[in-house]
């Protein structure tokens, strides 16, 4: 399961243990007076399986499915009436509770529902794009609970019936979201811009979150600017006052070393005009150095106006290049 490819059209997915992905890469595509670009997203996709098909660890039998059906039926609620909040909170109690069916240390440990579950929806997602496939559409993205369509608008009523027809078939949810543009590096970092001009991003381009380290945000911000409004590159980076946007925190074992200071475990640095591409932060423990760190300046304490060396010039350069790495160059 973890190596099968399939290709459909001119995609080529993969499927694996967490999901069927595709396997795209530096793609840039946009919607027009003449075609549609359309995100389709099951919802609550593997929830629903599981209630479906009644998939509750032996250890509990039919409470848990009762306690899980309400969990699902109160995020699904919470989504509808764009209560972020308490849907974002849900979503963590029932997609870990499906998460923990993995988990030999939890309760739920049960890995033949958890591959039941995946495999049953990488299997209803391929029949779906190859019946959207069959109609003359083009899927070009697929990740674990959704699809993203581009198409001439003639084909769009075609599209729509297709989704219908799957969904009786199924009975899962679609819900549609249209995009103006979608730039991916790759199906796990990618910018969407949506008709009214917000965006969506996931991977380097989801933004800040208490999920992961800063890593240089300017650069993922400028590229989303320049996608979504045009925004040159150099006016974002060099716009931007905020010195968090400018910073990367790196994990290091043993603690970190520069210029003979001890800094700690955890170290936060910007790239630095005034220092030398040849210097770079080092393990205490062996000298080795910490990754990324050439040219840059530790600052391990947030400043409350923005340091006079910042490298604007490798922000700048690293955007350029990410811009070219997700087709838009």
């Amino acid at each position: 399961l973890r190596n099968a490819k399939i290709t459909i059209g001119e995609t080529e997915y993969q499927m694996g243990i967490g999901g069927l992905h595709s396997r795209e890469k530096s793609q840039y595509v946009v919607a027009d007076d003449d075609h549609i670009l359309a995100d389709f997203d099951v919802a609550s996709f593997y929830p629903s399986i599981i209630l479906q098909q009644k998939l509750a660890p032996t250890s509990m039998g039919k409470p848990f499915l009762q306690v899980y059906q309400g969990l699902v039926t109160r995020r699904i609620a919470a989504k509808k009436a764009k209560d972020t909040v308490t849907a974002d909170v849900l979503k963590i109690a029932v997609n870990g509770s499906f998460g923990k069916l993995g988990s030999k240390y939890s309760a739920l440990f049960a890995p033949e529902l958890l591959i039941q579950t995946t495999l049953t929806g990488q299997l209803c997602l391929l029949m779906l794009i190859e019946a959207i496939e069959a109609v003359g559409a083009k899927v070009i993205s697929a990740n674990t609970d959704g699809i993203v369509v581009h198409c001439s608008k003639s084909l769009e009523t075609a599209v729509e019936v297709v989704c219908w027809d799957w969904m009786l078939e199924t009975s899962f949810e679609l819900e549609r979201t249209d995009y103006a543009a979608i730039a991916s590096r790759d199906v796990n970092n990618y910018v969407a811009v949506k008709l009214d001009g917000k965006t969506k991003g996931k991977g380097i381009f989801a933004g800040d979150s208490l999920a992961k380290n800063p890593d240089y945000q300017i650069i993922p911000n400028a590229v989303t600017a320049y996608i979504a409004d045009g925004v040159p590159i150099e006016d974002t980076v060099r716009g931007c006052k905020d010195i968090r946007q400018f910073v990367s925190i790196r994990k290091v074992t043993g603690g970190a070393l520069w210029r003979g200071e001890l800094l700690g475990r955890a170290v936060r640095f910007y790239a630095s005009s005034q220092i030398p591409q040849s210097e770079n932060v080092a393990y205490a423990t062996n000298s080795n150095k910490v990754p990324n760190t050439n040219g840059a300046r530790p600052l391990m304490v947030l400043p409350d106006k923005l340091p006079d060396d910042i490298d604007y010039r490798y922000y700048i350069t690293a955007a350029e290049k990410l811009l070219c790495e997700v087709g838009a160059c």
